[in-house]
């Protein structure tokens, strides 16, 4: 079965904002590699996770979620199974919407990823019209390259600065945890296979179902009077 469609979401998290690098494996297979420093080095680091998360299991201690910060830049582990979507972050990064969105991706391709092999697979190498691979040598470059890599796939781009705004919203009335994991069963429930390429119609519709959630029904209408701002400064 083609991982194809598991290579091109995976390659789009690396638009979000402060995300340096990202690599998606299962075992020896790395799916895709896309990281700001050598293959060589990506790979041992691969390896270095594999045997940590393989330690918590032995004691079984499965892992969802690790955050691990240093002081060039953190990594963000979101497991699956077998399967391990690594970020690497810099401090302009909202580890929260990163861990969604991948947890989002993982869960739509469950099936694909469920029947991957965890034996050693070469890298397919990216198409001309992929993505290119990052080398950060400084925040404006950062920049640079995910406006580029916005322009290059043409998927939409409101969907993480929205989700922010949206986040400040639902934060006045719940918790961080809370509201993460509302945003992640509403996205389920709905069978939204990436927000990331909603078209501005559908990520409206999207946004408001998430204020729609709030019980209160005084909360939610002042809620949706203040969505209602921010939908307009995005044009939505």
């Amino acid at each position: 079965m083609s991982l194809n469609s598991v290579i091109t979401s995976a390659a789009s998290l690396q638009r979000l904002d402060g995300v340096a690098g990202v690599m998606l494996f299962k075992g020896r297979n790395t799916i895709h590699r896309q990281m700001p420093f050598s293959d060589m080095r990506a790979e041992n680091l691969r390896e270095i996770i594999i045997q940590m998360l393989d330690g918590y299991r032995q004691v079984r201690r499965s892992m969802r979620q690790v955050f691990l910060e240093f002081d060039g830049g953190s990594l963000l582990i979101v497991t699956q199974d077998d399967v391990v979507m690594l970020f690497f972050l810099t401090s302009r990064a909202d580890s929260d919407l990163a861990a969604s969105a991948a947890s989002v991706m993982l869960n739509d391709h469950a099936k694909v990823l469920n029947q991957a092999s965890t034996e050693f697979q070469a890298v397919a190498p990216m198409a001309a019209n992929a993505v290119e691979e990052l080398v950060v040598t400084s925040p404006r470059a950062l920049q640079q390259i995910t406006e580029k890599a916005e322009l290059i796939s043409g998927t939409n781009s409101n969907w993480w600065a929205l989700r922010r705004h949206i986040e400040g919203i639902l934060g006045k009335v719940m918790g961080r945890a809370q509201l993460t994991m509302m945003i992640d069963r509403v996205l389920a429930k709905r069978g939204t296979p990436d927000p990331y390429r909603l078209s501005p119609a559908d990520t409206r519709k999207l946004a408001i179902e998430l204020i729609e959630q709030v019980p209160n029904t005084t909360k939610r209408q002042a809620l949706m009077s203040e969505l209602e701002a921010v939908l307009a400064d995005h044009k939505l």
